[in-house]
């Protein structure tokens, strides 16, 4: 299994908002929104760019 250190970022956006399930609800939706259905591109296309882009800044996850 790969080992990747972890930065201490804080406390997680979601648990933090654990107790407001409304908000929760809200940026779930806008995060879909934003990723992936806000444009004319096909579905295939946005995921396309997206890796590209992951590749690009060598993201590790």
């Amino acid at each position: 299994m790969a080992w990747i250190e972890h930065e201490d970022l804080g406390p997680n956006p979601m648990s933090v908002m654990s107790s407001n399930p409304e908000a929760i609800e809200a940026l779930r939706d806008l995060h879909k929104y934003v990723t992936f259905g806000g444009s004319v591109l096909t579905r295939v296309q946005e995921e396309t760019i997206a890796t590209t882009v992951a590749v690009i800044n060598k993201c590790r996850y």
